[in-house]
């Protein structure tokens, strides 16, 4: 994280801010060193490890243990991940959706992207998981703070520039309904700028999981029918 700091890019970056919003140039920098520490994840192969065995118990709870994929378009990704950072833009139908992609690429030999998570996740022991699992937290609104837009960004632009792969879901949300939300283009913005930064060619993998039944069809019906969502 501090070579991120202290990328002069960056700080020059930020001091330009400071200009433009009249604010001190140190409580620009602190703000951002405040939202690289909420944003900074990498992934701990112990933790993965443990984690995707974890995944894989929870799904077989519910699921065969067989996930159906077409090996041509595997072997197509495997090429695909070796030159080029990937985005896979995914449809969110149900909460496992993510754990079910990251059981595939793993069960396939293929390294596990950074997920995109808004920041009310990061709450005490997923937090911490999360960020040694390559999570990134992000706040849900943050429109008027250029600091946070601009740290955001050079974050991104960083794992771009590693070859690291992201995987979010292009709704912003999960669909209450089962069918697919109007698509946000927030994230999808910024990892397309990174490329552009970076002078990476980022490949778009469109992912929509197909399930015979989700967990969530309770749920959806007694919404459907009056009762408030939990949070």
């Amino acid at each position: 994280m501090l070579e991120l700091l202290e990328d002069k890019k960056f700080l020059d970056t930020l001091a330009k801010i400071a200009v433009k919003t009249g604010r001190k140039p140190a409580d620009v920098f602190d703000d951002a060193h405040t939202y690289l520490k909420e944003l900074y994840t990498e992934v701990d192969p112990t933790t993965q490890s443990v984690a995707m065995r974890l995944a894989e118990m929870m799904l077989e709870r519910g699921y065969d243990s067989t996930i159906d994929t077409n090996p041509e378009e595997i072997k197509k990704l495997t090429r695909l991940m070796r030159k080029h950072p990937i985005a896979f833009v995914m449809t969110h139908k149900t909460y496992i959706d993510m754990a079910v992609l990251a059981v595939v690429l793993i069960r396939h030999g293929l390294p596990l992207p950074y997920t995109f998570a808004g920041i009310n996740m990061a709450f005490t022991g997923l937090a911490q998981a999360g960020r040694r699992l390559g999570a990134i937290f992000i706040r849900r609104s943050f429109a008027n703070n250029p600091v946070y837009k601009y740290t955001l960004r050079h974050f991104i632009a960083s794992v771009v520039k590693a070859k690291g792969n992201f995987m979010w879901a292009i709704e912003g949300t999960r669909s209450r309904t089962g069918k697919l939300v109007w698509p946000k283009m927030g994230i999808l913005k910024y990892v397309a700028e990174a490329a552009q930064y970076t002078k990476k060619e980022v490949k778009y993998i469109p992912v929509s999981v197909v399930y015979d039944l989700i967990p969530d069809v309770k749920d959806m019906t007694a919404e459907g029918r009056g009762r408030d969502k939990n949070p």
